[in-house]
């Protein structure tokens, strides 16, 4: 493989234009609607570069996730320094000592590191910085101690930044869990560095992983799975690994923040948040039960809660959690009950991509035209563009035994 060729092209696929309005006209014009498969709850997408996807869970042998973590066995300041060197080479941040600074010397590594740090540093002030800002405002009294990221894919940097003080983040997806990086896993190298930008390539542009595409890339890469890009997102945000495990279905990170404050925790597990993955005996479900997460964050989730087939998950969220931050991809505005929630509006309400025509919410609609709402300065979800993207916090104002009474109207406001 030519890996200067392969970057230069992935480079060019990725900064054609950085103009969002632009992006979002080429995006629009590149999706297609696909019938609904039967049985299947959430419509499926033709190809486009940063297409939203079905995160639909299969219906056979869901996925179950450990109960809880054992007690973590101390890692030796040796692998420490391993893992944190390793994640920060993968990240294209620069390796002071061993084996990979000499890598670093390579044109493979030199080019990498500064397409990912130009494309970072876009990123960072055109989405993360403003979701900083808008966090040290609008959630500064928000519950979100531990908070439960689901539908996430290994997308860890939204929800950190989003949750800065966080403890705890619970993430889940159909992705596989994966491996440590390792320097046996980095080889052949041009392969691995190609695969790391093409995997984050949406995450960065449009702001959130393709599905169907991370299913296939994280099988194929040399790095395979979430953990690989999980801990290269950490040493983005200048956090340092303490302590790693995982197993067939879970994967769990520990590491200091930049910010400071007391160690954080990270859980990813690959389950099926379908009833079917949900139900009885379901040990995801479990653990989220003892987890007892106090905040929900939800973007970019095919409206799967919008459908009878994950009212296990919605009402998880609804019943468990103080605080929901969303877009109108989660939770439906019906299923927020009055006596429970207030919800505070952000953005404009814009009609779903067409691929999700059907999850058009009219009573959402309205309740944005009644309601003097504070603009955003960041997209959210499938909607990119500050102009067209919307996000609700909904916090509890009082407690509840029973499940969300649909036909309930929420009560609103603003900050």
């Amino acid at each position: 493989m030519n890996f200067q060729f392969t970057v230069a092209a992935i480079a060019l696929a990725l900064f054609v234009s950085p103009e969002m309005k632009a992006q979002q006209t080429e995006y629009l014009r590149t999706v297609t609607v696909t019938p609904t498969p039967a049985k299947r709850t959430a419509p499926a997408a033709s190809k486009p570069v940063a297409k939203p996807v079905s995160k639909t869970a299969p219906k056979t042998s869901p996925a179950r996730a450990v109960v809880a973590a054992p007690t973590p066995v101390p890692m030796t300041a040796a692998a420490r320094g391993e893992l944190n060197n390793i994640s920060q080479f993968i990240a294209g941040l620069p390796v002071t000592s061993g084996s990979l600074a000499a890598m670093e010397q390579t044109p493979q590594w030199t080019n990498f590191a500064a397409s990912m740090n130009s494309r970072w540093k876009r990123f960072d002030a055109n989405r993360l910085q403003p979701i900083r800002v808008w966090t040290e405002t609008e959630l500064r009294h928000a519950s979100a101690n531990r908070v439960f990221y689901p539908f996430s894919g290994p997308d860890a940097i939204y929800v950190m930044t989003m949750f800065p003080n966080a403890t705890t983040y619970i993430l889940c997806g159909l992705e596989p869990v994966g491996d440590l990086p390792s320097m046996e896993k980095l080889q052949p190298l041009d392969a691995s560095l190609g695969w790391l930008q093409a995997s984050m390539k949406t995450l960065v542009e449009a702001g959130y992983f393709v599905t169907k595409d991370m299913s296939v890339e994280l099988k194929m890469s040399p790095l395979q799975g979430t953990m690989p890009l999980m801990c290269m997102m950490i040493a983005r945000s200048g956090g340092h690994i303490t302590w790693a495990r995982r197993d067939a279905t879970h994967a769990e990170i520990r590491f200091m923040a930049a910010n400071g404050g007391p160690e954080r925790t990270m859980h990813y597990f690959s389950a099926d948040l379908s009833n079917g993955g949900m139900g009885k005996g379901s040990g995801f479900l479990n653990f989220l039960r003892q987890a007892r997460p106090d905040a929900a964050y939800v973007k970019s989730a095919s409206y799967l809660m919008h459908e009878a087939e994950f009212s296990a998950v919605r009402n998880f969220l609804l019943t468990q959690c103080s605080t929901i931050v969303q877009d109108d991809s989660g939770v439906p505005l019906r299923d927020f009950d009055a006596r429970r929630w207030k919800l505070h509006l952000y953005g404009t309400y814009d009609a779903p991509l067409d691929i999700f025509a059907k999850y058009n919410q009219p009573d959402m609609a309205e309740l944005y035209s009644k309601t003097a709402t504070v603009p955003l300065t960041f997209g959210a979800g499938y909607h990119w563009s500050a102009k067209t993207a919307n996000l609700i916090v909904a916090t509890a104002h009082a407690p509840t035994n029973s499940q969300p009474a649909a036909a309930t109207p929420a009560s609103h406001t603003h900050r």
